[in-house]
C-alpha cells in the first residue's frame, strides 16, 4: 500500500548527489522527497530463497590402474555412460597369470607340508631310518668282533693259497707248449714209421705190423689234440677269484679294526642314524606346527595378492558416470602412477552462498525448484544434501550443496541455472515488503552487518534494527524489531537517513 504525503513548504530538500547541502537550522529537520511507503502486515508466508549458480558433476572419478601393465583394450570413449561394474578397460595379464601359477604352486607346496606335520611320522621316513640305524649297528658290531678276533697270520696265509689257487686255476686255462712240442714230434714220429712201414713192399704186406702202426699214429694225435685242451675252466677261475676276494676283505677288515680310529667313527656314524631314526619316530612340535602354518599362511597371502592383480587388470567402472576424458592409448604402458580416463556420476549438483541470516532457514532434505535457459520447458528439482558448517569470514555466507538428479542427463556442468529453495510456510507472520529491508555495515568493522528497516510516523523515518525470517522474493518476515502490524515503512530506503528526518513521500 502507498501512502502520498504532500511535502511543507518551509522544508528543505536533501542535497542531489555530488552538492553541497543548504544551511538549515538542525539536520534532523532536512526533508527527503519522493520517498515510497508501503505497511507492515500479517499474512501467510512460503519462504523461498532464489539464486543463480553454475550447475557442476558432483565430483570426479579418476581410473587409476592398481597394476603395472600394457594396456589392452578401451571398451569405451569420451561421452560413454557407464554403470558401477561395467569393464571399460583390460590390461595384459601374460605375467601376472604366471605369478597367480608360481604363487598358487609355493602355496600347495606350503600346505602339504603343514599336512605332513600334522599327520605324524610317515611309515616310510621311519622305515629307512630304521634300516639305517640297523645297518650302522651291524657294522658297528662288526668291527668290535673283528677285532676282538682277529688272526692277522691266518688271513694273510689265506690270501696267499687263494692268490695260489687263482694263479693255477688261470693257467690251467692256458696250454703247455712243451707239452705241446712233444706231442706233435711224437705224432710225426709215429707218422713217419707208418709211412716207412708203407714204402717197405714186405712190411706193407704184413697187415698186423701196418695195424699196429697205424693205431700208433692216431694214439700220438690223440695225444697232440690233448695237449692242446686246457686242463683247467672259467667256472674255476671265477671261483677262485671269489675266494681271493673273500680272503681279501677278511684280511682288510681285520686289519681296519685293529685301529680305534674306525671304530669310534662306525660308532659316531651309528649316533648319527640313531638321532635320524628318533627326529622321524617323533612328531612335529608345536613350534615347528606353527612355523609351517604361518608359512602356509603366508603362501595364500601371497596367492591371494597374485589372484587380486590378475582381477586388477580387468578394470571396471566404481560408480554409475559419464567418461569425460580418456587419457591413454592402446598399447601404452599403464600403472598406479596415472589416471588412464576420467568419469563423472550421470547427477549434477549445485553450490550456492547463502548469507548468515538464511542459514537458520536452511535445513537438509528441503527441496529446490532449477531452471535453465537450455532447457527453458523443462522443470528440475533438487534435494539439500549439505551445509557448511562455518561462515566464509570476508562474504559472512556458507556453502550449501543441493543435488539435481538428472536421469536424462540434459543438464551439463556449467549451465547456469536459476533455483529457488523451499525453506517453509509460516501463517499469519508479521512481514514487510522485501526492499523495505536494508542490510547496513556496523562502526565497528569486525561486527556482523544489520537489517534494518525505516518506519514513517508523523513525516519522519526513524531506524529500526530487525531480526528477518522467511521471504518469497516479494515480502520478508520480520522476527524482532519492534514493529507492529499496520506500521508504514520506507520501501526506497537510505543508508544516510537521520532518525526523525522529516520525507516527503509520493
Amino acid at each position: 500500500m502507498l501512502i502520498g504525503v504532500l511535502s511543507t513548504a518551509c522544508s528543505p530538500l536533501l542535497a542531489a548527489p555530488g552538492q553541497q547541502p543548504a544551511t538549515t537550522a538542525t539536520q534532523s529537520n532536512a526533508t527527503q522527497s519522493n520517498v515510497r511507503i508501503g505497511k507492515a502486515v500479517r499474512g501467510d508466508l512460503t519462504g523461498v530463497a532464489n539464486f543463480t549458480a553454475p550447475i557442476q558433476a558432483r565430483g570426479q572419478v579418476a581410473i587409476v590402474p592398481r597394476v603395472n601393465s600394457t594396456l589392452l583394450k578401451l571398451d569405451v570413449d569420451v561421452g560413454s555412460k557407464v554403470r558401477a561394474g561395467d569393464t571399460i578397460a583390460e590390461l595384459d595379464h601374460t605375467d601376472l597369470d604366471e605369478q597367480v601359477l608360481a604363487a598358487q604352486a609355493a602355496q600347495a607346496t606350503a600346505e602339504a607340508k603343514l599336512d605332513e606335520l600334522k599327520a605324524g611320522p610317515k611309515p616310510e621316513v621311519v622305515a629307512a631310518a630304521q634300516a639305517n640305524s640297523n645297518a650302522a649297528a651291524a657294522r658297528v658290531k662288526s668291527l668290535q668282533s673283528a677285532r676282538d678276533n682277529v688272526d692277522s697270520a691266518t688271513l694273510d696265509q689265506r690270501v696267499k693259497d687263494a692268490q695260489a689257487a687263482l694263479d693255477a686255476a688261470q693257467a690251467a686255462m692256458q696250454p703247455d707248449q712243451q707239452a705241446i712240442a712233444s706231442a706233435d714230434s711224437a705224432a710225426q714220429t709215429a707218422q713217419q714209421k707208418l709211412a716207412d712201414i708203407q714204402a717197405d713192399p714186405n712190411k706193407s704186406k704184413d697187415q698186423n705190423t701196418v695195424n699196429a702202426a697205424k693205431a700208433d699214429v692216431q694214439k700220438a694225435q690223440d695225444a697232440a689234440t690233448r695237449a692242446r685242451t686246457p686242463t683247467g675252466s672259467q667256472a674255476a677261475v671265477t671261483q677262485a677269484q671269489n675266494q681271493l676276494l673273500a680272503a681279501q676283505q677278511a684280511q682288510l677288515v681285520a686289519r681296519l679294526s685293529t685301529t680305534a680310529f674306525d671304530l669310534d667313527q662306525a660308532k659316531a656314524l651309528q649316533d648319527v642314524a640313531d638321532a635320524q631314526l628318533k627326529l622321524a619316530q617323533a612328531p612335529a612340535s608345536d613350534q615347528e606346527q606353527q612355523a609351517a602354518q604361518a608359512t602356509a599362511e603366508e603362501a595364500f597371502a601371497q596367492a591371494e595378492l597374485a589372484r587380486a592383480k590378475v582381477k586388477d587388470a580387468t578394470i571396471t567402472a566404481p560408480i554409475n558416470g559419464i567418461v569425460t576424458d580418456v587419457s591413454a592409448a592402446i598399447g601404452s604402458s599403464v600403472g598406479p602412477g596415472a589416471s588412464i580416463m576420467t568419469l563423472i556420476p550421470p547427477d549434477m549438483e549445485v553450490v550456492v552462498n547463502v548469507d548468515a541470516s538464511q542459514l537458520s532457514q536452511l535445513q537438509i532434505g528441503q527441496s529446490a525448484n532449477l531452471s535453465v535457459e537450455s532447457f527453458p520447458r523443462d522443470a528440475f528439482s533438487g534435494t539439500v544434501k549439505s551445509i557448511a558448517p562455518v561462515l566464509d569470514p570476508r562474504t559472512r555466507t556458507a556453502a550449501v550443496e543441493v543435488d539435481i538428479p538428472d536421469p536424462q542427463s540434459k543438464l551439463k556442468p556449467g549451465m547456469l541455472a536459476q533455483m529457488a529453495i523451499q525453506l517453509g510456510q509460516h501463517q499469519a507472520t508479521l512481514m514487510v515488503p522485501r526492499e523495505a529491508v536494508l542490510t547496513m555495515g556496523s562502526v565497528d568493522p569486525t561486527a556482523p552487518a544489520q537489517q534494518v528497516v525505516f518506519t514513517v510516523t508523523d513525516g519522519r523515518v526513524h531506524k529500526q534494527v530487525v531480526s528477518i525470517g522467511l521471504t518469497d522474493g516479494k515480502n520478508t518476515e520480520l522476527l524482532q524489531g519492534g514493529i507492529q502490524e499496520g506500521t508504514d515503512v520506507v520501501l526506497n530506503p537510505r543508508p544516510d537517513y537521520l532518525d526523525g528526518q522529516l520525507i516527503s513521500t509520493i
